[in-house]
């Protein structure tokens, strides 16, 4: 289903969530990003993800139980993303458990630049789930696919062989440090 961020957090609410969520993941897709997106193509975007998850990477379904676009609209539940009573094929290492948001765009340096509605949703969206899951706002709760080795599933802090994901221009940054920006970023803008 497609909606807006005011109806977010009665859509997840709604889905009865069963399992224990101890981590939220946020992730750029990096393809597609804002060139591919039209302001109507939210489905078809999601299909391209999923025909790439599933048959080319051989998953079961497509990894992200949530994505975000451009314009601030988000898709969540069947058929637009992965069940949320079923871990993410999202970050190797830090699945279970886990949420997995990806928002389109591709968030490195010299590429798509975040626009307003985006962020908004962004940061709403991440606030929403701290509340809902009873998350604290930190790093060992809120992580990036940056600080994860690809090859083992360890915490590296960002060393080996990992992705950029959610981006080096991602609000200010991928690093843990820059994690702590972002989600003080949440804390200070939604907090009473």
């Amino acid at each position: 289903m497609l909606i807006k961020i005011d109806e977010f957090e009665q859509a997840v609410k709604g889905l009865n969530v069963q399992r224990k969520i101890k981590l939220i993941q946020n992730h750029h897709t990096y393809k597609p990003g804002y060139h591919d997106f039209t302001g109507s193509n939210h489905a078809d975007l999601i299909a391209v993800m999923r025909y790439y998850h599933v048959t080319i990477n051989k998953w079961n379904d497509i990894a992200q139980h949530i994505t975000t676009f451009p314009d601030g609209k988000i898709a969540i539940g069947n058929p637009d993303g992965r069940s949320f009573d079923t871990d993410p094929a999202g970050i190797r290492g830090a699945n279970g458990g886990a949420i997995c948001i990806e928002h389109v765009g591709n968030f490195d340096d010299g590429n798509d630049e975040m626009n307003d509605d985006h962020k908004i949703t962004i940061l709403k969206m991440n606030k929403i789930l701290s509340d809902i899951f009873k998350l604290p706002l930190d790093t060992n709760h809120f992580v990036y696919h940056h600080w994860y080795d690809m090859d083992s599933g360890v915490r590296t802090g960002g060393t080996g062989n990992t992705k950029s994901c959610p981006g080096t221009n991602w609000f200010s940054g991928n690093s843990e440090d820059d994690a702590k920006v972002f989600l003080q970023l949440i804390g200070a803008k939604f907090d009473a």
